[in-house]
């Protein structure tokens, strides 16, 4: 198998994923908008800023793929991977505006006492939400971990994030089409802080990246198996792995046999990189440091 055209396969895969999320919360984001606010349901427009704030979440996971897959350059002999972390920074500060005005927003309208009595497609309208939501998670996650992207399943959880924000809204407008007007605004609140979470995320995300942030423990315990099962690899003496981007970058230092010859440790050194390039897609660069193997034991 070419790693180059499995990649490109799995990262066009991706890509189309990605376009289909931002497309369904784009649909998502006009509805809530335009019955919100011809029906009087402040949580429901404010759960269209959730969707809103999902389209530059999906955005900057499309944007990801797109840029970090370009080749390096003169300027850029490392490649494009930390694009995604300038995306990140300047969509968490939008979603932080969002959720700060939404809460503005509400508790005026609670301190003000400005609320009304819902339509009832405002509730037809939040129900189908949640409906749409929990496929697009549950398609968005199967994907996500066939295609072994973190990325993806990350996106997953945060589809399924909207679902538990738009229940919270089906709740408050249930309650203030009873009567309960002021519940409406409340469930603006709930929603904000949802909104709030997702920038937080976001952040710790770009701030990882920034720091050569190690992928979790599971991703390096599969790297040291591919290693150790390559012929001629006696130990692992270190091993560091980060992130940029979408993509892993593999520093080990592996022990053999000191009687080997250079062509011979080369080719072993050759055959680690191979082999954890073609069991992981996303790992971009390997670099294998040969060490002298002693045994106390021979």
């Amino acid at each position: 198998m070419n790693p180059a055209i499995n990649r490109e396969n799995i990262f066009n895969k991706l890509r189309f994923i990605s376009y289909i999320g931002i497309s369904i919360n784009l649909f998502l984001t006009l509805a809530k908008f335009y019955v919100g606010i011809t029906g009087h349901s402040y949580a429901l427009v404010a759960d269209g800023f959730n969707s809103l704030s999902d389209i530059f979440a999906g955005f900057v996971v499309y944007l990801s793929f797109k840029i970090s897959s370009k080749p390096e350059d003169k300027e850029h002999p490392y490649g494009h991977a930390k694009a995604e972390m300038i995306a990140t920074f300047v969509v968490a500060l939008i979603l932080f505006l969002f959720g700060f005005s939404i809460i503005v927003g509400s508790s005026l309208k609670l301190y003000f006492h400005q609320y009304e009595k819902p339509a009832l497609d405002t509730l037809i309208v939040a129900l189908s939400t949640v409906i749409i939501k929990e496929i697009l998670y549950k398609w968005t996650l199967r994907w996500g971990k066939l295609l072994k992207s973190s990325g993806l399943v990350a996106t997953a959880y945060d589809h399924r994030s909207d679902v538990f924000a738009s229940i919270a809204v089906v709740i408050g407008i249930l309650f203030a089409i009873k009567g309960y007007f002021y519940m409406d605004p409340i469930a603006g609140i709930v929603v904000s802080f949802f909104i709030f979470r997702l920038a937080v995320k976001l952040i710790k995300e770009s701030i990882g990246n920034l720091m050569d942030e190690s992928p979790p423990a599971f991703v390096i315990d599969k790297i040291k198996a591919v290693i150790t099962g390559v012929k001629g690899v006696e130990r692992i003496t270190s091993i560091k792995v980060r992130r940029s981007g979408p993509y892993l970058y593999v520093d080990v230092e592996i022990e053999i046999n000191p009687n080997m010859t250079v062509k011979m440790s080369h080719d072993i050194a050759e055959n680690v990189k191979e082999r954890l390039i073609i069991s992981n897609p996303y790992i971009n660069e390997v670099m294998v440091h040969i060490n002298p193997y002693d045994n106390p034991g021979s």
